[in-house]
């Protein structure tokens, strides 16, 4: 991150580049059955960001054999994905080949999975609100839903959360 050369010694360093707000941005792991299910997870996407609540900064499918070994495939050759890279300034290129080797090796043979960087622009407001008050957000993490999911049934609560089905991946 390359801090702001004009904010000044006072303020809070500003840590926005080409309108992205790099305090909030994450990466997200999809995990599907196979390559056929991305149009639905496409469509997901588009209305987040057609609602300005994230905006895509890279995107790529990986996808297993049934032997196991992982390949790539770009945005721009899967049906409805290319629709949200068509003229758009998405950048790619954020996700190194280490990261997408991770994502392939953490991958059940014959699965598919769709990475997507993103900037959360839904948490625009507490990233200003920080900077306002001198800070900044500098950190975040998914829980697990396992986690999740044990710590409300432990406590009692209802789950108004999906449950996780037998093949381990959550709904």
């Amino acid at each position: 991150m390359e801090p702001d050369p004009t904010a000044s010694g006072d303020e809070p360093l500003a840590v926005r580049t080409s309108g992205v707000d790099l305090d909030v941005v994450e990466y997200l792991v999809v995990s599907l059955p196979d390559l056929t299910r991305v149009p639905d997870i496409a469509a997901a996407l588009r209305s987040l960001v057609v609602a300005d609540e994230i905006a895509i900064l890279d995107l790529v499918v990986v996808s297993t054999s049934i032997d196991g070994v992982a390949t790539t495939t770009e945005p721009d050759d899967v049906p409805g994905l290319s629709a949200l890279v068509d003229g758009s300034e998405v950048p790619r290129r954020l996700l190194s080949d280490d990261d997408v080797a991770m994502v392939g090796a953490a991958l059940p043979a014959g699965a598919t999975a769709l990475v997507v960087v993103v900037e959360d622009r839904w948490a625009h407001a507490l990233t200003q609100a920080a900077r306002a008050a001198g800070g900044r957000v500098v950190g975040g993490e998914r829980i697990p839903h396992r986690r999740i999911a044990d710590s409300l049934a432990a406590s009692g609560a209802l789950l108004a959360a999906s449950q996780e089905p037998e093949d381990g991946h959550a709904t």
